[in-house]
């Protein structure tokens, strides 16, 4: 009990390091860089949540965005039901920020957790669960997750499906572990999907591997390990049939869409919930040196890295391609792979008097398997030499999934692998030292190796969302039930940070439209504001306040934004009311929502117009 406390003092410890100084603004920051959108749509939502309970609002639809057409925020039916019970949960119980950062620090110690079991387990070493746990629970992609996409920081569910499968594959007649694997599989069809869909892939690989390990001695010699792997995959499949069974609710809407999609002229998008575009496949797919550079954030070797970004050997996405497996693990992943590959070549093969044994020679060799499965799936649709096509798995998968488009994700897949043989390899090291000290040592001396690469500040990746501009407190302060609309106009794609913005001053907003949509559609209306018809059309949907912000239009590297800028204040159907000065962040070394450029306020003084809904079919 005593080691299991300090074990996770020491996940807690690593986890306020990695993460500093968030353990100590849980209530005011959230974590994120510099291209960071994505939270602040996510934390609106936590506050449209809690602001709809308070306010005993539909929980399902809203119009406190695209008002006043509104949105169901549920209609594509792609929503896992326990991951929805727990957000709103936090959401109502707790404040949108701490929602946010209870998942993300709990997450990361999950993460932890689980990876220095299954390699404790696997190896029977606890330092070489601690050097796993490490790599697997700290590696860039965790953090390039936690700075952007809360979903996809649920990966300890990967690691617990395989911990509970190889548990039940030890002892199929366990009650215990057939429970255990039950739980673990609804779990990871409970939350994010494309956790879902890698934790899927990931146990479809270990029951290939398990049915064919040794096949020719199971089919020529011993018959009965036949019957005993058959017995363990019934088992496997009947509980995930039983969770499908429970679970499948939350799929009914997402298979109806899918097949619709068949009768109907469907294109493509990135805003579908189940067709994305191709040539995504391409883009958000790993690239050779993805998993071989430090991460852009690394304090030292990141500006090296930068000079790759957008290449072709790298990939364009600072998120999506940071891939980076650590060389440190890498390197004791291969003193394991080296080992099993003697050990298979010679069955009397000792290591420091310890000999190989057939278990260990099992997972090893399902971790190098489910390795090279992630990492080709990883790639992209296909490779090209010349006019030969060589196609990958995503290629295939697309068919079939089409709703998944970033390939690259499979990289935390291929980390999984590479943690537990880096394990592996640790042990065949520390096998050769008797003292403890000693071997405390190396593995303190391994683990500072790992952090020393996925280090990742300064700067801090914390960002103070404590604070918002001052005009979004006078618009609070405004007595009425009104709407606003910012601008420039977020008619491509939602502003997040509109959105969030609202959390503040609390009125209906027109922004937030989803392409495809009839909000969307008159928003297209309206994209230029100094059109006299544009004041009108947003007289007509309830708007009082227009905020013009100046580095929207000014920072725009398009000729026609500037110019749509200067000619804002010539529409007379539109009154400057207030402007408000540029603002920065109160810590220097911190980034914040605070800081802006100058904003102008208009009131729309102009007769309300009903856009011609003819114009726009």
């Amino acid at each position: 009990m005593r080691k299991k406390f300090l074990i996770t003092i020491i996940f807690i410890l690593l986890i306020i390091a990695m993460t500093f100084p968030l353990i100590f603004e849980t209530t005011t920051h959230i974590p994120g860089f510099f291209s960071t959108d994505e939270p602040y749509g996510a934390i609106w939502s936590f506050w449209r949540i809690k602001y709809s309970f308070l306010n005993k609002l539909s929980l399902k639809r809203t119009d406190l965005i695209a008002h006043p057409f509104g949105m169901d925020l549920y209609a594509s039916g792609s929503i896992s039901y326990l991951w929805l019970f727990w957000t709103h949960l936090l959401s109502i119980f707790t404040t949108p920020v701490l929602t946010w950062n209870i998942q993300i620090l709990l997450n990361l110690f999950l993460s932890l957790v689980f990876s220095y079991l299954l390699v404790f387990y696997l190896t029977k070493n606890k330092l070489s669960g601690i050097l796993g746990g490490t790599i697997f629970g700290l590696c860039p992609y965790q953090f390039v997750r936690i700075w952007q996409h809360v979903g996809l920081t649920y990966n300890q569910w990967l690691l617990l499906i395989l911990l509970s499968v190889i548990l039940l594959k030890e002892n199929p007649f366990s009650k215990k572990r057939i429970f255990l694997f039950f739980i673990s599989f609804f779990l990871l069809l409970s939350f994010d999907w494309s956790i879902m869909y890698m934790g899927i892939i990931s146990l479809f690989c270990f029951l290939v591997y398990v049915f064919f390990y040794r096949w020719r001695v199971k089919f020529f010699k011993k018959n009965e390990l036949f019957i005993s792997d058959f017995r363990f995959l019934g088992k496997v499949f009947i509980s995930m049939a039983l969770v499908f069974v429970i679970l499948l609710p939350q799929f009914l809407w997402a298979i109806k869409n899918r097949l619709s999609m068949n009768k109907i002229n469907f294109t493509p998008s990135a805003f579908s919930h189940y067709a994305r575009p191709f040539e995504d496949l391409f883009t958000q797919s790993a690239k050779p040196l993805s998993y071989l550079l430090p991460a852009v954030v690394h304090p030292i070797f990141g500006k090296f890295t930068e000079r790759f970004i957008g290449s072709h050997l790298y990939g364009v996405s600072f998120t999506e391609h940071t891939l980076y497996l650590g060389w440190t693990g890498l390197t004791l992943a291969f003193i394991a792979f080296r080992a099993w590959r003697k050990r298979r070549k010679n069955k009397q093969l000792t290591i420091n008097s310890e000999q190989l044994t057939e278990r260990e020679d099992f997972y090893i060799g399902f971790f190098v398997f489910l390795s090279i499965v992630a990492w080709f799936f990883s790639q992209p649709p296909w490779w090209k030499f010349g006019p030969i096509k060589i196609f990958m798995p995503s290629f295939f998968m697309y068919k079939i999934l089409p709703m998944f488009r970033a390939y690259c994700r499979f990289g935390i897949v291929l980390m999984l692998p590479v943690s537990v043989l880096a394990g592996f390899g640790l042990k065949f090291i520390l096998e050769r030292f008797k003292h403890r000290k000693t071997k405390l040592a190396i593995t303190a001396l391994f683990c500072s190796l790992v952090l020393f690469e996925f280090w990742n500040y300064p700067p801090y990746k914390v960002i103070d969302v404590s604070k918002v501009p001052e005009v979004y407190y006078w618009l609070k302060e405004q007595p009425g039930d009104f709407a606003i609309a910012e601008y420039p106009l977020d008619a491509d794609s939602p502003n997040e940070m509109y959105k969030f913005y609202q959390t503040k001053h609390e009125k209906k907003i027109i922004n937030g439209t989803i392409p495809g949509s009839y909000a969307n559609r008159v928003a297209q209306e309206i994209r230029n504001l100094s059109e006299p018809r544009t004041a009108g059309i947003l007289k007509w949907r309830g708007v009082r306040y227009v905020i013009v912000h100046y580095d929207g239009y000014l920072n725009s590297e398009l000729l026609e934004d500037k110019k749509e800028f200067e000619k804002i204040p010539q529409n007379s159907s539109l009154k400057l009311v207030k402007s408000f000065p540029a603002e920065e962040c109160p810590k220097k070394d911190i980034m914040c929502v605070k800081k802006t450029g100058p904003i102008d306020v208009y009131e729309v003084i102009a007769e309300p117009i009903n856009p011609n809904l003819c114009m726009l079919e």
